[in-house]
């Protein structure tokens, strides 16, 4: 009997204190806000709560939901502008989601800031996103959004704080490439600080492709002409820009971290049981691998129908599966991501030394997210 007694009384202590971390991991929440990326690939919703730990004002991610939308798919051959259709399905998405949290985190129109990103606001009818919005939302869209305060926000928000004085971000979108890095100084009040230098071009993803589509027929000819577009054309654009802040290719930026929807498809061929990792390892080689594998006659094929069946975690399979019918149905199409993982390989190439560099991938250098932190943080007061 005692033996069970000390068995119970064992287990209720365990309990206990799983049950006082868990409380202590979850913060006390000040209030919540909230920000729409209105991006080339959909439209993009993070909830933010913020709270204070040692009477300074921090925050974190509580809710985050996509919904994919085409913005730029076909701006290439629709003479810069995006389709009327997919401006009003982008607002519809925006409304949709904006009512769904609405009541669960207790939030008006006022909570949300709704941006249009970088690569979306080079369209020459951008307006008519912003004009629909106030029409069907009363709100306005920000649609003079920087590349480089983009890529700020995105370093801010998806570089480890211990790497800050060592790494390079390369984010390529559907609509533009982009990075930089956080470089340190010293402020008039005698702090250190941190400022961006970056590097961006106009040309992402889904637009590169579809350049090479129109003069093209076939897959073959298709794969040439891009190869040649990137290194003759692509690339001096990527060196010019990077010799204006020639720090980014220093002997010191050792770490490279990698964003955007093409590094999110690399990443679910390469580990796709690691979905739920924030910040995943790589190799350089791996990112040939990922290119040589796009170039083979079934490679793509073989990716997108990849299946798990010795994937014991039942949960763990589901969310590899999503994973996938998402990167290969919903991100972008082989022609695509091969553009797109062209521009990593050729801005990886372009800042040096590849080889001897760590690579990083991360999910979460959502920019979004330190856009409603320094737009709201204001609303908080330590008490």
């Amino acid at each position: 009997m005692k033996k069970y007694l000390n068995k119970g009384l064992l287990m209720l202590l365990v309990f206990c204190m799983v049950a006082l971390q868990t409380l202590a991991q979850t913060p006390k929440y000040a209030g919540y806000r909230g920000g729409f990326d209105i991006g080339s690939q959909g439209v993009k919703l993070s909830v933010m709560g913020f709270y204070f730990q040692n009477n300074k004002l921090r925050y974190k991610l509580v809710y985050d939901r996509q919904e994919t939308v085409g913005l730029v798919k076909g701006m290439e051959t629709n003479g810069g502008k995006l389709r009327p259709a997919d401006i009003q399905e982008a607002i519809a998405f925006v409304q949709e989601m904006m009512e769904d949290v609405k009541s669960v985190y207790k939030l008006t129109n006022k909570d949300f800031i709704i941006y249009a990103s970088s690569g979306v606001n080079i369209a020459s009818n951008i307006g008519d996103l912003d004009a629909l919005a106030q029409k069907n939302l009363g709100m306005r869209v920000n649609i003079n959004m920087p590349a480089k305060a983009e890529a700020t926000y995105g370093a801010r928000a998806g570089l480890a704080r211990e790497d800050f004085d060592s790494a390079i971000l390369v984010d390529v979108g559907g609509g533009n490439t982009k990075g930089g890095i956080l470089q340190k100084y010293v402020g008039a009040d005698g702090r250190e600080r941190y400022t961006f230098k970056s590097y961006n071009i106009e040309y992402g993803a889904r637009r590169l492709s579809e350049r090479i589509l129109k003069r093209t027929n076939g897959f073959e000819a298709y794969v040439q002409d891009l190869k040649s577009m990137v290194e003759d054309s692509i690339a001096p654009l990527i060196r010019s820009s990077l010799n204006d802040n020639p720090e980014i290719r220093s002997a010191t930026r050792n770490i490279v971290y990698t964003t955007g929807g093409v590094s999110y498809q690399f990443i679910t061929w390469l580990v796709p049981e690691k979905v739920q990792d924030e910040i995943i390892e790589f190799k350089y080689d791996d990112l040939l691998k990922f290119y040589n594998m796009l170039r083979t006659p079934d490679g793509w094929s073989e990716f997108e129908t990849r299946k798990f069946d010795n994937v014991k975690d039942a949960k763990l399979k589901e969310l590899m599966a999503r994973d996938l019918d998402k990167a290969t149905k919903k991100v972008y199409n082989r022609d695509a991501c091969l553009a797109g993982i062209s521009l990593v390989l050729q801005a990886i190439r372009e800042i040096g030394n590849p080889e001897r560099k760590t690579f990083y991938f991360t999910r979460d250098a959502y920019w979004i997210n330190t856009t409603v932190y320094d737009t709201y943080k204001g609303d908080f007061q330590a008490k």
